[in-house]
């Protein structure tokens, strides 16, 4: 189980999900740079997104590895971020896409004198929005049934199981924990002959006085931070096969099972997470 490698003809599907609610309007610091959440959230996203296109690259151009899903969710309603009517597009068609770049400045704590600062420059992949509610339930059930159709397809059903990142600052307006958890439930039963779906809780959090965790166990999430809490009892159980890298990722060890979520992670930390959420055991021709 999740040992399928990433090929052509066993292609990976990957979900992103941005909560574009009006709180994410708000405040971060994320590596010194001062940003509302939505632009923290295009950060990562973004860097996401080039760094698949980077492993789709060969000597003789982009091979089709991915099937990407970019959506939004605000207000009342569930959208593709690229603004058509496909949700999932394969990665050769990212590849193909001009978009705009953005500056963002930067900069690292330092124990001596040296310029910790720097500027770095990002694709734009997804534009910056905060507006309306946050329909999060709603947004779980329609990623569930894209993922059913897409496993469903001949040529996908042994593919490595999909992987459904939400990324997201807060508690849904559609719905109770309970109903929640059952979605999210029947979204990790979903899946391929080589496993369920991965559903994998970003959180974006403001709040610097609480610890930065990527892919907790039990008892590292702060029990008095209930969005966090519902999120990880959302998110899958890392695979085993995953245990390594979240090793390599962690700066103090811990003990598994680890649940696949980040909470008050800085941006290297979360650009680290998604990157091993994305990670198959290797990618083929």
């Amino acid at each position: 189980m999740y040992s399928q490698e990433i090929t052509r003809c066993h292609r990976a599907a990957i979900v992103i999900a941005i909560d574009q609610s009006s709180s994410m309007s708000g405040r971060m610091n994320l590596n010194g740079c001062d940003l509302s959440k939505a632009e923290a959230v295009s950060m990562v996203t973004s860097k996401l997104i080039d760094e698949l296109i980077m492993r789709s690259h060969r000597d003789n151009g982009y091979r089709y590895y991915y099937d990407i899903a970019l959506i939004g969710y605000s207000g009342s309603t569930i959208y593709s971020l690229l603004g058509e009517n496909e949700f999932f597009h394969p990665i050769t068609h990212f590849a193909n896409m001009k978009v705009p770049r953005v500056q963002y400045r930067m900069s690292y704590a330092t124990t001596d004198s040296t310029d910790d600062t720097f500027y770095e420059d990002v694709s734009q992949w997804v534009a910056p929005r905060a507006e309306g509610a946050t329909p999060m339930c709603k947004m779980i059930n329609m990623v569930t049934k894209l993922v059913e159709e897409w496993c469903a397809k001949e040529e996908n059903r042994e593919s490595f199981p999909p992987l459904v990142f939400n990324i997201t600052d807060g508690e849904a307006s559609d719905a109770d924990y309970d109903m929640l958890r059952s979605a999210a439930h029947r979204l990790r039963n979903t899946g391929t002959l080589d496993g369920n779906t991965l559903f994998i809780n970003v959180h974006i959090c403001s709040n610097t006085s609480h610890s930065q965790v990527i892919f907790p166990n039990i008892n590292e999430v702060p029990i008095s931070v209930r969005y966090a809490h519902l999120l990880m009892d959302m998110s899958s159980v890392v695979p085993e096969q995953f245990h390594s890298y979240i090793a390599e990722s962690r700066s103090n060890y811990s003990s598994p099972p680890y649940f696949a979520m980040s909470y008050n992670a800085s941006i290297s930390e979360m650009v680290a997470m998604l990157n091993i959420g994305s990670r198959s055991v290797t990618i083929g021709l």
